[in-house]
């Protein structure tokens, strides 16, 4: 009966949402496969009754090649959407520089890897985020699209969570695989995975409820506020319940950027936010040395004992293993061979818990150099779209997950990890001129370009030509 309901449930979800959103191309449906997919669990392993987290190191090493026509099928098809689009590879590095150069720098990183051939295969699996990214940013309204892919992955995702967890435990729960401790996991293979599940849908679910409120109150639409406010309670409980402290203090910190950066007083004052994070740092720095902030910021706040559940124990472990200070292990490769072998069998573990160790591991000073460059340039060209106040609440959107990805990475492995993290931040980070692609295309692409609705549900003369 539980079944049936929150099926139904999940019918009237994307009933409405399909409704509130005609006008977008078909296409974006290979993108919300692809975050179904990456924000849960690997599609082989749905069906594992009594799951625990962990596995073999020859397993990691060797792949599944389920998964991995799964992932070749859905980038084929991103690739053909973004042709029939008339995307020009120059145009996407020329707005992507240093994007581009990470990217590169990557690629030629597998020639040193310990397998050239897996790490190859990684860093054509993480390209597909790129590509997915570029369907949204292709689309005719990518504002519109972006909210749009988040949100019918949360209509199906989070009400299967909490069906999992409260009927169906051999799904919704899973036992970790050294301290035995159970786990609500929903849909997803591990309770971290579940936060940040929860926590990035539920943000861009936020942004969608106080966006729309005004056309909801007039006139009043019950069936539409009485949705949405289910969804996000049902959002909450998860975020909670999953006990992920750094998802739950993301969300904290995306929803105090979002509603303080809708204020004039602090969308003035976003140019400055590097001074301002450098006297933050210099203030916290003293009164931690005073009064150990850190300790009950990480002990009181979050409910974390000071090794943050051992992270910082195995750091170091982690540093002495690393293989080139400058080039680091290959993309992707640090956790791969003779290394994986030891690492995993003595600790457990197949991530740093931290991003940018993680890249130093993988990439080296010049990897962790290039990320650094990417996000600053980043940020400085979000600060201008902000003061600018184009594109409605994209631009606080886009920063607020940077943000968000910036603290997630102190504590957990997200950087080309190919996760919800590091797509939110792809996100971010990327840009592409939309509406370059939105009329000349059609009349210069000898390809056949996605416009009729028969094809891809485009209207190219009803939307005007500075849509973005």
């Amino acid at each position: 009966m539980a079944l049936f309901g929150f099926l139904l449930f999940i019918l009237w979800l994307f009933a409405k949402e399909l409704k509130r959103r005609t006008p977008l191309s078909s296409s974006l449906w290979v993108v919300v496969i692809w975050l179904v997919i990456v924000g849960s669990r690997a599609v082989s392993t749905w069906f594992v009754i009594g799951r625990q987290v962990g596995g073999r190191a020859e397993a990691y090493d060797e792949g599944n090649p389920f998964e991995r026509w799964n992932y070749f099928i859905l980038i084929a098809w991103g690739v053909v959407t973004l042709m029939r689009r008339g995307v020009r590879l120059g145009e996407v590095i020329k707005y992507n520089k240093w994007l581009s150069i990470f990217f590169i720098y990557w690629l030629i990183s597998v020639l040193w890897a310990d397998l050239p051939i897996v790490a190859f295969k990684r860093w054509v699996k993480d390209l597909g985020n790129v590509v997915m990214v570029l369907v949204i940013l292709t689309e005719r309204d990518p504002v519109e699209a972006a909210k749009a892919v988040f949100i019918r992955c949360g209509c199906l995702l989070i009400p299967l969570s909490v069906l999992f967890i409260k009927y169906y435990p051999e799904l919704g729960r899973a036992y970790h695989a050294t301290t035995g401790e159970m786990m609500f996991t929903g849909v997803a293979a591990h309770k971290n995975t579940l936060g940040v599940l929860v926590m990035v849908c539920g943000l861009f679910l936020m942004w969608d409820f106080f966006e729309s409120l005004p056309r909801r109150l007039r006139p009043l639409d019950w069936s539409g506020l009485i949705t949405d406010v289910l969804l996000l309670g049902m959002a909450v409980w998860l975020l909670f319940t999953s006990h992920s402290a750094t998802s739950l203090a993301c969300a904290f910190v995306g929803m105090a950027i979002f509603f303080g950066l809708k204020t004039q007083a602090m969308r003035t004052r976003i140019n400055r936010l590097e001074a301002y994070a450098i006297v933050v740092g210099g203030l916290f720095w003293f009164l931690n040395s005073v009064f150990s902030l850190n300790q009950w910021v990480v002990q009181n706040l979050l409910g974390r004992d000071m090794t943050l559940t051992t992270r910082t124990e195995i750091w170091p472990v982690l540093l002495s293993q690393a293989d080139s200070p400058i080039f680091g292990a290959g993309f992707n490769s640090f956790w791969s061979g003779q290394r994986l072998e030891v690492l995993l069998g003595k600790y457990n573990i197949i991530q740093a818990h931290n991003g940018y160790l993680e890249t130093y591991l993988n990439g080296g000073l010049i990897a962790v150099l290039l990320f650094v460059v990417l996000v600053f340039s980043a940020s400085r060209r979000i600060e201008k779209d902000i003061l600018a106040g184009g594109e409605g609440d994209f631009p606080v959107v886009r920063f607020m997950f940077l943000v968000i990805a910036i603290i997630h990475n102190f504590t957990e492995a997200s950087i080309n990890k190919g996760g919800l993290i590091w797509f939110v931040l792809l996100l971010a980070l990327m840009q592409y001129p939309q509406a370059q692609t939105s009329h000349s295309v059609v009349e210069s692409s000898p390809l056949p370009v996605d416009t009729g609705p028969a094809s891809d549900d485009f209207v190219v003369e009803s939307a005007p030509a500075d849509n973005n």
